[in-house]
């Protein structure tokens, strides 16, 4: 019997059981594990730059302001570089993230700002020796960046089991379906393949079940420890 594939390991938000969720630390931790390619979320101030971090505001406040909370989309870069994070850096540009995994990983990117595609599709196009691809739960946004970037991977996220894979896949002209991992079975990842779209599970921590993910042809995982699934699959029985 031929050995599984080992499936396309992502880092989810960096190493970020090790290191504070999308920054640059946790991106250059996961390379350390080995990871293939890493994750991340991002939005855009008001002056169009497009930042990384997960949730829409800011909530710990190191820059001095009375106020604990910044709203990403309210706020110039300016004003947002003033902030500082629980480990004390400050919220990375895509730009910068790109730029720094050139030539080394591939970079997710999971689109959670409203009517930034373009914004995204600027910076992607200001570095064309880094690998990388765009995916959202809002399949609108996956259809929209492949008008403005056609050359680019785009994914949509699922966390239900869709009964018609195939349709979903088509209609939102997707590369890749993200899915959550309980919700992934034989059926779902050869229904995906059929329609030509890889499918990716998120987020998987538990190296058994990515083993039998592994076992149904999923094409990567997305986890928070890069490190312990890799040593899982090179780890012989």
């Amino acid at each position: 019997m031929a050995p599984i594939p080992v499936p396309e390991i992502i880092a989810h938000r960096g190493a970020s059981r090790e290191c504070l969720e999308n920054t640059l630390s946790a991106f250059d931790r996961a390379l350390v594990q080995q990871a293939d390619a890493i994750e991340l979320d991002v939005h855009a101030t008001t002056d169009g730059v497009v930042v990384v971090h997960h949730d829409f505001e800011i909530r710990d406040n190191r820059s001095g302001h009375a106020d604990g909370t910044l709203v990403i989309a309210d706020a110039d870069f300016a004003e947002l570089s003033k902030w500082r994070l629980l480990n004390e850096e400050p919220v990375p540009t895509l730009d910068a993230v790109l730029q720094r995994m050139a030539g080394r990983a591939t970079v997710y990117v999971e689109i959670k700002g409203i009517g930034i595609e373009q914004q995204v599709a600027d910076c992607l196009a200001r570095h064309p020796n880094t690998k990388a691809a765009i995916h959202s739960f809002d399949h609108r946004i996956a259809l929209k960046m492949r008008t403005l970037r056609p050359q680019t991977r785009t994914g949509i996220l699922s966390a239900s089991y869709v009964i018609d894979v195939a349709h979903v896949i088509k209609a939102a002209q997707a590369n890749d379906f993200w899915q959550q991992s309980a919700m992934i079975d034989e059926a779902l990842v050869r229904d995906a393949h059929n329609a030509n779209a890889r499918v990716i599970a998120w987020t998987e921590n538990n190296f058994p079940h990515a083993s039998t993910l592994a076992s149904f042809g999923v094409d990567a995982l997305c986890t928070d420890i890069p490190g312990a699934l890799r040593k899982g699959f090179i780890t012989p029985a």
